[in-house]
């Protein structure tokens, strides 16, 4: 299970739509903001933590021990995993079967699926000290635990949740006392407290920056590729694992063995929830990583001391191999298996030859003219929408706001953490481009930040880099923050047309109904798409959600392209926006909605 590459060398590209730099920006700041002592929570806001870097395998500023430390430890891991595999089942050739087709079918750079890896271990951990209660095993397991909730939130929190269940089972089991019981679980306050002081962490607001961003992801970030095929190989995998579990779960309640509920049930949570992010992003990418990285949960029922019917053991490698063939179709069996002989070797010399420092070694890629440079010299300065690498690989004074990447902004509350930081402390500089993703209306996302820069920056120069404008942004002098004149409130059919009058911002206020928050839990939220008719009649339709439009949304001016967000800028007339209309499959919605009109002074 050794990872290789032992680091990815992210390279930029200097052509082609601007989102092909969005995933490389995110990588990167995290570990630009780490390796400054940046706040989390505070000065950045995102489900990935001050450990990211373990996922991404991004080097800036990243010593190459700590890499191999860490991938040690996850060695450790799976030789526990593995040999128990072999050690507690009496067919070892099964087993044996078993483990080299799941060496096949994980992916052997895990990259952003570390922390499913990481779930993975964690429950793997939970199964073992119910039957064995060690100090070296609770210990590994607190450590799994910690580590998971810094590289990413989300998954840690739940890894959270389910530790703290877990050691309250194993006190109603009476395999340990009440002592042991506070003693897991302050240790476990210990270290989350003791890390977060290390790693700079703001504990409550790293949570609840998360989990804001979490709610507003699942709305708005879903795609639409059309992969029929793969999907319904997806689904056919996932409800053959789901009556795989169900069929344990059933065998457990039937023998009375309740205690062993909680770990099939953390089994079946993890395959939904991993199922739930392939199928919402719906891209090649994300739908193989399910059929990769959902099955290793099956080895944690080969890692039960206690006897297993035989037939959830065939019917395992059964749903195993399955995955491996849609796997192999991606990348082939004598790939992986060459890949896993070699990696020691590649992972040795990568780790000799590490330069932590040749991630920030593209300023060509990021172009940003000279003059430029020189008069921006160590002013703050932000980048939109998204591409950091403007900032960091020019070495500027990179100083964002906190949820520093626009189109992750899709809640109210997202929105007003970039805001009071702008009325707060708004950076000298900013790089500007208008842009969006997914269909999205630029100006949308980010709304009050955008409103924002133009009452308080001015225009002083334009570059093209990367076959987009880019235009560069001064702070006035003082900053003047924006107010709202909220104008009226009323209800509206959402079928109907709204008539913008005299305003400039709205907050509409869309609902779920019952079928529509079934389908948002399950598998993709209902679809919204907002569409603005400006003077002369003509519509233009974008992609939005639930949250973004709760959050506001301008309509004073419709803006389609830079030329027009320079029009904007600079004072000059652009197309007045005159009515908006919502194209919804009404089955999901409640058909009411309520609309706050406001006035807001931008010029």
């Amino acid at each position: 299970m050794v990872s290789t590459p032992f680091v990815i060398y992210n390279q930029l590209v200097d052509n082609g739509p601007s989102w092909l730099g969005l995933d490389v920006s995110w990588k990167m700041a995290l570990n630009y903001a780490f390796i400054k002592n940046w706040v989390w929570g505070k000065d950045i806001v995102y489900t990935y933590g001050p450990l990211a870097w373990l996922s991404t395998r991004t080097g800036l500023g990243i010593p190459a021990w700590l890499f191999a430390l860490f991938d040690g430890f996850l060695i450790v891991n799976f030789y526990f995993v593995f040999i128990d595999v072999i050690k507690n089942n009496k067919n070892k050739f099964l087993a044996m079967v078993i483990l080299i087709s799941i060496m096949l079918v994980v992916n052997q750079t895990l990259g952003s699926d570390l922390s499913w890896v990481m779930l993975f271990l964690i429950i793997y951990w939970m199964v073992k000290t119910f039957y064995n209660q060690r100090s070296l095993f609770i210990a590994l397991l607190l450590l799994l635990t910690v580590i998971a909730f810094y590289i990413k939130m989300n998954t840690g929190l739940i890894a959270i949740v389910l530790l703290c269940f877990h050691f309250i089972n194993l006190f109603v089991c009476k395999k340990v006392t009440l002592l042991k019981l506070f003693a897991c679980l302050a240790s476990l306050v210990i270290l989350i407290i003791a890390s977060a002081a290390l790693l700079r962490v703001s504990v409550i607001s790293y949570i609840t920056g998360s989990l804001e961003i979490i709610k507003g992801y699942n709305d708005i970030m879903y795609l639409d590729e059309n992969h029929q095929g793969l999907e319904i190989s997806l689904y056919l995998l996932f409800l053959a694992m789901m009556l795989w579990f169900l069929f344990k779960l059933w065998w457990q309640i039937r023998e009375k063995k309740y205690n062993l509920i909680l770990y099939t049930v953390a089994s079946i949570l993890y395959i939904f929830l991993l199922q739930k992010q392939s199928v919402l992003r719906n891209d090649l990418n994300h739908l193989y990583e399910y059929f990769s990285f959902a099955p290793i949960i099956l080895l944690c029922g080969f890692t039960e001391p206690e006897n297993q019917k035989p037939f959830l053991k065939y019917s395992s490698l059964a749903i195993i191999l399955f995955a491996l063939f849609f796997v192999s179709a991606n990348r082939t069996i004598a790939f992986s298996l060459g890949r896993r002989i070699t990696g020691p070797v590649t992972y040795i010399k990568q780790f000799s030859q590490y330069n932590p420092l040749a991630y920030a070694n593209q300023p060509d890629k990021r172009y940003i003219p000279q003059r430029v440079l020189n008069s921006i010299g160590n002013k703050t300065v932000d980048i939109f929408p998204w591409d950091s690498e403007y900032a960091i690989e020019n070495k500027l004074n990179y100083k964002p706001r906190p949820v520093f990447q626009s189109f992750s902004a899709y809640t109210e509350a997202l929105e007003k953490i970039n805001y009071d930081y702008y009325a707060n402390q708004a950076p000298d500089i900013i790089i500007y481009n208008y842009d969006a993703i997914d269909n999205r209306y630029p100006f949308n996302d980010e709304s009050l930040i955008n409103l924002f820069v133009l009452k308080n920056y001015a225009l002083v120069d334009t570059f093209t880099s990367n076959e987009r404008l880019r235009m560069v942004l001064q702070r006035n002098a003082n900053t003047i923050p924006l107010k709202f004149i909220k104008q009226k409130r009323e209800g509206f059919f959402l079928k109907d047309t709204l008539a913008i009058n005299q305003s400039n911002f709205i907050k509409l206020d869309i609902k779920y109904n019952i079928a529509g928050k079934i389908k948002a839990f399950l598998n993709k939220p209902p679809h919204i798409q907002i569409s603005y008719m400006r003077e002369d009649g003509k519509w233009f339709t974008y992609k939005t959600s639930v949250e973004l439009l709760r959050s506001g949304i301008f309509v004073g001016n419709l803006v389609i392209n830079d030329n027009d967000y320079l029009s904007l800028l600079t004072g000059r007339h652009t197309s007045i926006i005159k009515k908006i209309r919502f194209d919804i499959d009404n089955s999901y919605f409640d058909q009411n909605g309520f609309a706050e009109f406001y006035h807001v002074d931008y010029q």
